[in-house]
């Protein structure tokens, strides 16, 4: 039995496996604020799921920059409370099998670059726009080596612009993130009918797209989180055609087709690779 998890700034799911393939069951529940709530609820969710059957594998994924050895948070904007915790000591010693971590964008990447919108592509850029911008680029079926992760949320798309979270200004999460669209815009991505608004945050998008293509050359974008449900990919995709001018056939754009279980499906295909 598989236990799997993706730990966002908003929300954390939780799933099991009994086959390494498929998921057998799911929850989700609010991301406690402190590293000693959450995990609790990792254990308690865990015992629901499987009947207290045994745990012969942990994999998921949590929302922030991890360190090289993936045992634990370096930083994060979102769950400040949880960085510098043992987060994969704690789970060896509550579970006693092996543990593999990742940034919770980059399995969401993966799972959507194995099982979804990015199958049978060699390279996958994704981008997961929710509470905030996470992103990671898969080769060949694997998260793409790299030092401390990826992460195409903090990259400067007007220079000293928006406050970020992070505490540096500009950054693409700070116009495009759904916590700062509500900031900005004064109501929740989901209500926003404006056409004129949502042509707005398609451009800052656009420019975004751009940087993460010229530099990851990928066969396909995929888009995935909350914001993604109400972000026209038509004004997106138009945007970035008038920008894009560098490459004369641009990548696909294309929505994650996974939904919440994008990062349970990335974490599989983590235990999968071990």
């Amino acid at each position: 039995m598989y236990l799997l998890f993706d730990i966002g700034g908003t929300n954390m799911r939780i799933g099991i496996s009994s086959n390494g393939n498929t998921l057998k069951e799911t929850k989700i529940v609010p991301t406690p604020e402190n590293f000693e709530q959450g995990i609790q609820t990792l254990k308690q969710i865990s015992d629901e799921l499987s009947n207290k059957e045994k745990i012969t594998g942990v994999a998921g994924g949590i929302a922030g920059v991890l360190d090289q050895d993936k045992t634990m948070l370096i930083s994060s904007t979102h769950i400040n409370r949880w960085v510098k915790k043992p987060f994969k000591q704690e789970l060896k010693k509550i579970f006693g099998c092996r543990v593999f971590l990742e940034n919770d964008a980059a399995l969401g990447g993966l799972g959507e670059a194995v099982k979804g919108a990015g199958a049978g592509k060699n390279i996958v850029a994704y981008l997961g726009i929710g509470t905030g911008i996470g992103g990671v680029r898969i080769v060949e079926g694997k998260i793409d080596k790299n030092s401390l992760g990826f992460e195409p949320g903090h990259q400067i798309v007007v220079i000293d612009g928006n406050q970020c979270h992070c505490g540096n200004k500009g950054h693409l999460e700070a116009y495009v993130g759904g916590l700062y669209i509500e900031k900005i815009y004064q109501q929740r991505a989901e209500n926003i009918k404006d056409a004129v608004i949502w042509n707005q945050i398609a451009k800052y998008l656009a420019v975004g797209l751009n940087n993460v293509i010229v530099h990851w050359s990928p066969d396909v974008v995929v888009l995935g989180g909350s914001v993604m449900k109400s972000l026209p990919l038509d004004m997106t995709a138009n945007h970035l055609k008038s920008i894009l001018t560098l490459f004369p056939q641009p990548p696909q754009l294309v929505l994650a087709t996974l939904g919440h279980d994008a990062g349970l499906y990335g974490a599989l295909a983590l235990i999968a690779e071990h």
